[in-house]
């Protein structure tokens, strides 16, 4: 299964590193992280155990995908 990585940030200034599948059904989550120590996404260990708070915080547009530089 093909999957993509990205960073999304809370409205609280968190960001989550957050893997989907190329579909968009969200499989991993990692964080909350500080916004100015990201590191590659592919150093996170993505977990199952927030995938429901995802959901319900991208649902409720409190989480919004960002590009850090």
């Amino acid at each position: 299964m093909r999957t993509i990585k990205g960073f999304w940030q809370h409205t609280n200034g968190k960001v989550y590193a957050i893997e989907s599948t190329t579909l968009g059904e969200i499989v991993g989550a990692a964080g909350p992280l500080d916004a100015d120590e990201l590191r590659e996404l592919d150093d996170y260990d993505y977990k199952q155990a927030i995938i429901e708070w995802v959901k319900r915080a991208i649902a409720e547009h409190k989480l919004h995908r960002i590009n850090p530089s």
